[in-house]
């Protein structure tokens, strides 16, 4: 998932009705046209103030690229023609009490401009600064030995460079939902629509640019980077990882290799710190990557102590109903690069506990609860042959291929 997507609402309307001219970009024998524009902002965020926000025209036709600051002016003059059109700018608003500040973003492609007036409306979306990594493969079932025990110190995430240009991974984030997506309740305050609700935090260390990864490549972020093929042939080899979620302990309950170690941030269930992560076998859970900041500049300590999330639920149980308490950490949305909803196939209490802008489906290890056959399944994202890049539409159920054979290093083609 590249951008985080929201569905439009509330128009905020510009106030005034200046004109801007295309300041001699046309001759005198072109035609022109007077283009009013309107813009939305997401659901829930009407409330929210907007600035510095600029509209660029790209006339497809001459390959003309304009752009208009729209510092209260509602309609600009430009040659009739065929254009692309993006507006940009900042949304202020609050989550749970935080001043979020976030980029905004609206894309308006073939627009037709000819007639002498022309409405436009375009609906903006708040995205993430750092866009292009996505996950490509998620392996959290384990396998099984040939004896048919459980062996869960094999479990990875694979992250792919999804766009045409170097990034770096420094900085990023996986995290890990706090609600599970087969046990629904009524959450309040109910932050879905801004928030992500984690218990889960692992960051890859870095300045900046420690780790480039270039276009079409991956980085492995696994449990235990060992050759795991030593001790059960059904699994695989690790020790070629990139990164390696270790928790230390007295009693050296993990095992720490040569693979480099991610940042610790948060391992907590219920509220309560816990020394061991292990992503939930049975594929319940929300895995996300993105960054502390839209910018990256949130500290750690800062994200710990102002980003904390206390909530409240029903919750019921054959006639049983209790009232309970817990806290979580919440990621504003506009934070994520990507995210994906896992449940299984069948699940008879369903939801989403990541907002459906940021994941309108699900992908699954297995078919139903308990399934034994989710052993050594592992969810992996289709590739489109065409673009040559991994297809992401923000909706897992169309975007991965879910129950096939895990393989770390599978090569997309």
């Amino acid at each position: 998932m590249n951008k985080v997507k929201f569905f439009a609402a509330g128009l905020l309307l510009f106030a005034a009705t200046s004109f801007l001219s295309s300041c001699g970009d046309s001759d005198d024998t072109t035609p022109q046209s007077q283009v009013s524009l309107t813009y939305s902002v997401p659901e829930g965020l009407k409330t929210g103030k907007v600035t510095g926000t600029k509209v660029t025209f790209y006339n497809v036709n001459t390959g003309r690229l304009t752009e208009y600051p729209l510092d209260g002016s509602t309609t600009i003059t430009v040659d009739d023609g065929l254009y692309n059109i993006t507006l940009v700018g900042q949304l202020t608003y609050e989550v749970n009490g935080k001043t979020i500040t976030s980029h905004l973003r609206a894309v308006k492609n073939a627009v037709s401009v000819s007639g002498g007036k022309v409405a436009i409306s375009l609906a903006a979306e708040v995205v993430s600064v750092k866009q292009g990594f996505v996950f490509a493969e998620i392996f959290v079932s384990g396998t099984k030995t040939p004896d048919g025990d459980s062996y869960e110190s094999d479990k990875y995430f694979r992250i792919y460079n999804n766009s045409d240009e170097t990034l770096y991974a420094d900085g990023l984030v996986l995290f890990e939902s706090a609600f599970t997506n087969d046990d629904p309740h009524n959450y309040t305050p109910n932050l879905r629509d801004k928030a992500f609700t984690i218990d889960v935090a692992y960051m890859v260390p870095g300045t900046g640019k420690e780790h480039p990864v270039a276009p079409g490549k991956s980085i492995l972020l696994v449990d235990v980077g060992l050759d795991h093929t030593k001790n059960n042939k059904n699994s695989f080899n690790l020790a070629k990882a990139d990164f390696e979620w270790y928790d230390a302990s007295e009693d050296g309950a993990d095992t720490d290799t040569d693979v480099p170690n991610l940042i610790k941030l948060i391992t907590t269930m219920d509220g309560e710190s816990v020394g061991l992560w292990a992503p939930h076998g049975r594929g319940v859970k929300t895995y996300a990557i993105g960054y502390l900041g839209d910018d990256n500049k949130v500290s750690v300590k800062q994200f710990l102590t102002d980003y904390v999330y206390k909530y409240s639920y029903k919750f019921v149980y054959e006639g049983l109903s209790v009232d309970m308490d817990n806290t979580g950490f919440m990621v504003p949305n506009s934070w994520i690069a990507d995210c994906v909803n896992m449940r299984p196939q069948k699940t008879v209490q369903a939801w989403l506990c990541a907002s459906s802008a940021l994941d309108a489906g699900f992908a699954y290890n297995s078919v139903q609860e308990d399934d034994q056959s989710r052993y050594g399944k592992a969810v992996r994202r289709k590739f489109d042959k065409k673009t040559g890049k991994l297809i992401d539409t923000n909706n897992s159920t169309n975007d991965f291929e879910s129950m096939v054979k895990a393989n770390p290093y599978y090569i997309f083609k």
